[in-house]
């Protein structure tokens, strides 16, 4: 009986032991062998997908858990090893360089790194900055975060705060007055290159408005060297140029759509392209890129096309922006505007010189041809 009692107690200890081997690593650890290696994937890097949003907004002052050294074999490697930690928001690991030969310096080199990784994946420039340190055989290297993705925001902050691209332009156009004020967005999905793109939208082509290096503000600067108070002026004659138009075309007996073509007409009627942009291009006035010369001086070139009409659209009530893209290889702006709750494309720069009466090739398209190329999500977040 007493020999049972002890294999009883053997058995017991022996599946407690069991168990705990089994049981005691974190369930987030991963088996080293199903982690790719630096030069796997470095060949896989062509067929990398955009990293999805993160799941958890860590502060990029948060102590990590310290862990070995990365061995880096090459210079591209460590881009991966960036990539990875920008794709969790999170602080890369340091890395055993004593094997790498770089270019010029550990330093310099690893900016390079970090501004090729953002220029091909430019979803990722929420990390603006990267501060690498050699300490002997060891490089560490410290990402810095936009707060947006983060949540690193001060306490008490008493900025802004804007959850959709639609907001951040409705702040930009009141205080577009300002050189500079802050901005809280509170939407970590939003991509930085989309925010200033949208920022776009506002100043005319006068003030360009985008985020500050750290996400934290909207800038206003003027272009051309000319002051706030003077773009603001030429922006003033603009917005009176359209509004006396739209009051002249537009009455509350006509339809959106009847609005929308009696807008459009004008414009292609009344505004000649600028042919200085290909025969003297450095002396076309800035103001062909503008409301005001094609308002004004009845001539411009697409830009000024393309903010006439939103201009002319925004007096009628119809909701419009401008798209900034390429038709065929050239660099080139038009308009995407709401008739009848649908969003259509407008282009008067290809329609200039056309009238109602023999039909326009790009006033309210629902679809357009594929010698037009642009940003199709970002322009999906406008709407």
């Amino acid at each position: 009986m007493e020999r049972t009692h002890i294999r009883a107690h053997i058995l017991l200890l022996l599946a407690g032991l069991v168990l705990l081997l089994n049981g005691c690593a974190p369930s987030s650890q991963v088996p080293p062998s199903a982690l790719p290696s630096p030069s796997a994937a470095v060949s896989e890097r062509a067929e990398r997908p955009t990293p999805p949003p993160p799941t958890a907004q860590p502060s990029e002052a948060e102590p990590e858990e310290p862990t070995e050294p990365v061995v880096i074999a090459e210079p591209e490697d460590i881009q991966e090893v960036l990539y990875a930690a920008i794709s969790e928001i999170r602080q890369p690991p340091a890395m055993d360089i004593s094997q790498v030969s770089f270019n010029q310096t550990p330093e310099i080199d690893v900016k390079n790194l970090y501004y090729g990784l953002t220029k091909q994946y430019p979803e990722l420039k929420y990390a603006y900055d990267v501060s690498p340190l050699v300490e002997g055989d060891l490089l560490i290297r410290v990402v810095s975060y936009m707060p947006y993705k983060t949540g690193d925001y001060p306490a008490e902050d008493s900025a802004l705060s804007a959850a959709t691209l639609q907001e951040l332009i409705a702040a930009a156009q009141t205080h577009m007055g300002e050189a500079s004020f802050p901005i809280r967005i509170t939407d970590p999905t939003l991509p930085p290159d989309h925010i200033n793109l949208a920022l776009q939208q506002v100043g005319g082509g006068y003030i360009l408005c985008a985020l500050n290096r750290d996400g934290t503000q909207i800038t206003c600067t003027p272009a051309m060297g000319t002051t706030l108070e003077e773009c603001l002026a030429m922006l003033d004659e603009a917005d009176r140029l359209a509004g006396e138009v739209a009051a002249q075309l537009v009455t509350d007996s006509t339809t959106d759509r009847e609005k929308a073509e009696a807008l459009y007409a004008y414009l292609t009627a009344h505004v000649q392209y600028d042919q200085r942009y290909y025969s003297d291009r450095v002396n076309i006035p800035y103001e062909s890129h503008t409301a005001v010369g094609a308002l004004r001086d009845g001539q411009a070139i697409c830009g000024g096309y393309a903010h006439a009409l939103k201009l002319l659209f925004e007096h009628a009530g119809i909701p419009c922006y401008n798209v900034t893209g390429k038709y065929f290889s050239e660099p080139h702006m038009w308009n995407v505007a709401q008739l009848d709750g649908e969003w259509l494309w407008f282009d008067a720069t290809i329609d200039r010189g056309s009238v109602p009466e023999f039909g326009f090739l790009r006033f309210g398209c629902a679809a357009l041809p594929e010698q037009y190329h642009w940003d199709e999500a970002q322009i999906a977040r406008l709407f």
